[in-house]
Order: structure tokens, then sequence, then C-alpha cells
């Protein structure tokens, strides 16, 4: 678990999506893991709303397993 790299990748959805758009898939195996690799399609979520969005909620949690929990409900602004 690499709860910056989570946080940091949740904020961009919102303030600045074109950041995770220069992540490469190693850049997210190497920080996120195998699982890492479902933020890719977040941002394929993201490239389908406006270029500004609002923040409707955003809930990450990390249980006793192997990887976090992560949602986020983003509406065009």
């Amino acid at each position: 678990m690499n709860p910056e790299f989570d946080l940091q990748f949740l904020d961009n959805l919102t303030k600045d999506p074109m950041a995770n758009t220069r992540l490469t898939h190693t850049d997210f195996f190497r920080e996120a893991g195998c699982e890492g690799i479902e933020m890719i399609m977040w941002n394929v979520m993201r490239g389908a709303l406006d270029e500004t969005v609002n923040e409707a909620y955003r809930f990450y949690h990390i249980p006793v397993s192997a990887t976090a929990y992560g949602a986020i409900i983003l509406e065009n602004a």
C-alpha cells in the first residue's frame, strides 16, 4: 500500500487530471502494485468529464487486507 501515491492520484483527478496521464504502467505497478492498474480505468472515467469538476464525495480507507479502498464521485462543474 502507498497512501501518499493513492491520495495524490485522487487529488489529481479533481485538481490536475493531466498529471495522472503522465504516469506510465510501470509507475502504477511500482507505486500501487498490481491492483494499481485499475487506476488507468479511473483516468478513462476522468476523460469523460469536463475539464473542471467538483468533488462531491471521496472515501479512502486502508482495511486489514493487502489493498486500500478508494471511491470518488466527481460532477461536471
